[in-house]
């Protein structure tokens, strides 16, 4: 039923954007689609324009009657670390680096050798997709969009 609504909605948002421009609002309806962004054929046009907007720099655009929103434009480069490991900045020399560090030791280090590393550590894996908008529609739930 939802999905059906969804649909038909993006079906007339479409049909609207091609007399005015009401981007921003057909943008928030694929956005907030549990399916995806451009699961729709009439998605994926306005969805790449807004990709290729927010990359140049662009804002968010707006929509004045959709009863959704979203946020600023947040940058969270790295995936998360595995259940047991926390996100942490190493480093020496004034250099740092991130990585996933065991929140708990896994050695018994004796003080005296320099060597010896605690804790366990892992490289950190980079997103394919580091930007995000969070779109919350009109029933208060919100969504993590990437790009």
């Amino acid at each position: 039923m939802i999905r059906t609504a969804l649909a038909a909605g993006i079906i007339s948002l479409s049909a609207i954007s091609s007399r005015a421009d009401d981007w921003g609002c057909t943008v928030l309806l694929c956005l907030a689609n549990p399916g995806g962004p451009t699961q729709y054929a009439a998605c994926v046009p306005p969805v790449t324009r807004l990709w290729s907007h927010l990359k140049r720099g662009g804002a968010f655009p707006t929509c004045s009657g959709a009863g959704s929103s979203a946020s600023p434009i947040g940058y969270d480069p790295y995936e998360p670390c595995q259940d047991g490991y926390v996100l942490r900045e190493l480093g020496r020399d004034g250099a740092s680096q991130p990585a996933c560090v065991s929140s708990k030791p896994v050695r018994n280090c004796d003080r005296a050798d320099d060597a010896c590393e605690p804790h366990d550590v892992q490289a950190v894996r980079h997103r394919a997709q580091p930007n995000f908008i969070d779109v919350t529609g009109a029933d208060g739930v919100s969504t993590r969009v990437r790009f």
